[in-house]
């Protein structure tokens, strides 16, 4: 009882690192081209989240259980060949969950096969880690992708149309789109994240040194 407790502590801790506090897009500046590039509305962000999700889960369970018996230098490119196997059937239920939204991205759907978060996941941490590690690390960073994407696609969609999915309040501010708009936001969004996590050790500090 108490080891599976210890078990459900850690994947919360991951979980949470993953969606906040170490937040790849965010601390590591990891997967930033579909955010800049096409995390401009709404409808974008609920594909591309979607795209992660299913990319995320079965990329990181498959280096998990093999990913230490290939070679070092033969991983990166392991992954990209499974998470591009994986593309297809994510691609065809992002497709059948929400009609239309592929030809929407563009390029920026395909290059998930790609994406950074997923490489260094599935290459870097899967394979040192138990599935329990490895299926919180996929979700928080699921999260942490989907909130940071929503979030600026809020921000920039509302920005452009005066609110989100289209409710035109405002006049149209067509630079919001371009991704030079994306990246100032991110810069903000990781400045609060520093801050926040910067209060953090001053706390622990404080805490370890009455």
């Amino acid at each position: 009882m108490k080891r599976r407790h210890s078990y459900a502590r850690e994947a919360g801790a991951i979980f949470r690192s993953g969606l906040f506090y170490r937040n790849p897009v965010l601390i590591g500046a990891l997967g930033l081209y579909p955010v800049v590039a096409a995390g401009y509305s709404v409808k974008n962000a609920e594909a591309l989240s979607l795209l992660f999700l299913l990319l995320a889960f079965p990329t990181g369970m498959l280096f998990c259980l093999f990913g230490r018996r290939l070679p070092q230098w033969l991983r990166p490119g392991a992954v990209l060949a499974v998470s591009a196997a994986c593309y297809i059937p994510a691609a065809r239920f992002t497709e059948a969950v929400l009609p239309g939204s592929l030809s929407g991205l563009g390029v920026a759907g395909a290059l998930m096969v790609c994406n950074s978060i997923l490489l260094s996941r599935a290459d870097g941490y899967a394979p040192g880690h138990v599935g329990i590690a490895v299926l919180a690390d996929a979700a928080g960073c699921s999260a942490g992708f989907a909130a940071v994407i929503f979030l600026s696609a809020v921000l920039r969609e509302h920005w452009m149309a005066g609110g989100p999915w289209g409710i035109s309040a405002m006049p149209e501010k067509g630079g919001v789109s371009l991704p030079f708009a994306g990246l100032i936001l991110i810069g903000f969004f990781a400045a609060f994240v520093q801050w926040v996590n910067g209060r953090r050790v001053k706390r622990a500090l404080k805490r370890r040194n009455p």
